[in-house]
C-alpha cells in the first residue's frame, strides 16, 4: 500500500507541514452518512454499554457498531467502511497527526500509552503532567474520503463528535476538532436531538464526561477513549457480544 502522503504517525513521532489546510467545499454530513451515524446514535442511546463501574459508555457502543460494520464489510466485499471511529490525534504539529498502529497504518493505536512511553519526550507519566493542554485529542468518528488510506487531513471528510446528554464539550475541544478536520466545515456535532431518535430526557448516566471546561480528567480520556479506565493497567470494559459474522457455504 502506497500513496499515504506525510502527516500521520504509525508508531513514531508525528510530523505536519505546520498549516491547517482547508480541503473541499462540502458542509455538514451527507444523507448517506448521516443515516449511518444516527443509526449508531440512536441504538447506543437505546441500548448504551455498561462499565466494571455501572456507568453507561454510549460513545463505546457507538465505535463497537462501527468497527462490526466494518470488519463485516470486509469479510462481505472486501472493502472498508469510510468510518473511522476514536482515532487519537498529535494535537503538536501545525496540522494535527492521526496516531497508528506500527502493523497497521489504517488501525488507530491499540494503547497509547505504550506509544506515549516510546515516543512522548519523558513518557506517560510526563504526558499525565500536561493532561489538561489538549495535546493528544480523539474525535468520536472520521468520515474518510478514502477508505484505504490513513485519516490523516487531507483524507478527511467530516469529523464528527456524538454528544449524549448530559454531555458536552467545551470550545477548546470544538476548536481542536475542527484542526483536525481542517475547516469548520468539515466538523459536526450530532446526538439523539439531531438524529430524531425520539423524547430526549436527561439522562443522569454519563457516557463520556467531556467537562465544559478542558480539564486533566477530559484530558485523559482523550487518550484512552470514551469512558475507558485511567489507569494503565485497565483495559477497557467488556462489550457485549454482537451478532455473528455472516457464513458463506
Amino acid at each position: 500500500m502506497s500513496g499515504y502522503g506525510a502527516g500521520y504517525s504509525t508508531g513514531g513521532t508525528a510530523s505536519g507541514d505546520g498549516r491547517t489546510t482547508q480541503v473541499g467545499l462540502q458542509s455538514g454530513l451527507s444523507p448517506k452518512d448521516r443515516a449511518v451515524l444516527c443509526d449508531a446514535v440512536c441504538n447506543c442511546k437505546r441500548i448504551g454499554v455498561a462499565s466494571v463501574d455501572g456507568k453507561i459508555q454510549r460513545q463505546r457502543c457507538v465505535m463497537q457498531r462501527l468497527n462490526y460494520q466494518d470488519m463485516v464489510s470486509q469479510v462481505t466485499t472486501g472493502q472498508r467502511t469510510v468510518y473511522r471511529p476514536e482515532v487519537a490525534y498529535d494535537m503538536r504539529p501545525g496540522v494535527p497527526t492521526p496516531i497508528m498502529s506500527s502493523q497497521d497504518p489504517l488501525q488507530p493505536h491499540p494503547f497509547l500509552p505504550n506509544w506515549l512511553n516510546k515516543y512522548w519526550p519523558g513518557g506517560y507519566a510526563e504526558y499525565t503532567k500536561l493532561a489538561g493542554q489538549g495535546l493528544i485529542r480523539r474525535p468520536d468518528v472520521i468520515v474518510v474520503n478514502d477508505p484505504d488510506q490513513p485519516p490523516v487531513q487531507s483524507n478527511i471528510k467530516m469529523c464528527v463528535e456524538m454528544k449524549f446528554p448530559p454531555d458536552d464539550f467545551s470550545r477548546e475541544q470544538r476548536t481542536d476538532y475542527i484542526r483536525i478536520a481542517g475547516g469548520p466545515n468539515k466538523f459536526e456535532r450530532i446526538g439523539p436531538a439531531e438524529c430524531k431518535c425520539g423524547e430526549e430526557k436527561e439522562d443522569t448516566e454519563t457516557s463520556k464526561s467531556s467537562q465544559p471546561k478542558a480539564s486533566k480528567q477530559s484530558d485523559l480520556e482523550d487518550l484512552f477513549g470514551g469512558g475507558s479506565s485511567t489507569s494503565m493497567g485497565s483495559g477497557p470494559p467488556p462489550l457485549p457480544p454482537m451478532p455473528p459474522l455472516p457464513v458463506f457455504p
